[in-house]
């Protein structure tokens, strides 16, 4: 991370009554000072309907890529920092993926816990990669956990990310194209007996029995700002996901010691800082400005008080 790269940390605040009570006394010094020091911005509040994380928001809105909502083009641009394709082809990621299917409800099970092999993937890739190009879609090999693919279908498509819809029914979520959802059925029926899925039960393993995609778009023609690319902290997802809350104190403890005080340290030797905290559905950005001596003066007798700003996150 560049001196200047801003600092975005991923579940840093609940709404969770035993989470803000926990805040009450939970010692975050390097933390509080930087917000005493810092200028808040105002909170952005995403509706409960929105494709995106906060996270994945101020990630974006920090890089100089387009916000609209579920449109932000993640895969496209692994694409061309890969140097797959020129600028402007549409690409969308297919995570391989367990669905739980209830009677009433589709799940997503933690997707990253398939950790496919490489012989595995390339099976995977050599048996679906054919019906995705009759419809016109280039699969490449997994890569990060996740199949990147190209095409047309791709373009102006909203979807939510894996860490969007964990926990909740899928139904809502799936991709408004009907020929994207025909393929994903298609890839279902493929998997279900597919050989790879028989090796992984044999080996007490789940079987990938669905495909999610996401991060579909095309980057725009400015290129996003690869020179103070910022620094996404995850941290805490985990247990805050978890709702493991004792956890989550703790894990934000070494945040605040492996992450705030470096940024703390550049704010006081006078350098640009940009801090932005996301809760499960807002965030916040605070930034370094020139301020009045009465108004640095005022920072030090009113110092933030942090169950309620991150409570409110």
């Amino acid at each position: 991370m560049s001196d200047t790269a801003p600092l975005l940390i991923a579940h840093a605040g609940s709404t969770n009554l035993e989470a803000r009570e926990l805040l009450r006394t939970l010692p975050l010094p390097q933390l509080g000072a930087l917000l005493a020091a810092l200028t808040p911005g105002p909170i952005e509040h995403l509706p409960d309907e929105a494709f995106d994380t906060p996270d994945e928001r101020a990630l974006a809105q920090a890089m100089g890529l387009a916000v609209a909502d579920g449109r932000i083009p993640w895969a496209a641009l692994q694409a061309t920092r890969s140097g797959l394709a020129p600028r402007g082809a549409a690409w969308g990621w297919l995570t391989p993926c367990h669905f739980d299917v209830g009677m009433n409800d589709v799940r997503l099970s933690d997707a990253e816990g398939l950790a496919l092999p490489p012989a595995q993937a390339q099976a995977l890739t050599a048996s679906m990669a054919p019906y995705f190009a009759e419809d016109g879609i280039v699969l490449h090999g997994l890569d990060e956990g996740r199949w990147l693919a190209q095409g047309e279908a791709f373009r102006d498509l909203a979807t939510a990310s894996p860490a969007r819809v964990a926990g909740i029914d899928l139904n809502p979520w799936m991709p408004a194209s009907p020929l994207l959802r025909r393929l994903l059925n298609e890839m279902q029926m493929l998997l279900y007996t597919h050989p790879v899925n028989t090796e992984r039960e044999g080996q007490g393993l789940p079987p990938v029995n669905a495909l999610w995609l996401s991060g579909c778009g095309a980057l725009p023609a400015t290129a996003p700002r690869d020179a103070a690319r910022p620094m996404l902290v995850q941290d805490l997802a985990p247990s805050a996901l978890r709702e493991d809350w004792q956890a989550w104190a703790a894990a934000w403890q070494q945040v605040d010691a492996q992450h705030c005080a470096p940024l703390l340290a550049r704010l006081r030797a006078g350098q640009p800082v940009v801090l932005t905290l996301c809760g499960a559905r807002s965030l916040q950005t605070w930034r370094s400005a020139p301020r009045s001596t009465l108004a640095r003066l005022g920072g030090l007798w009113r110092k933030p008080r942090l169950h309620d700003l991150l409570g409110a996150l």
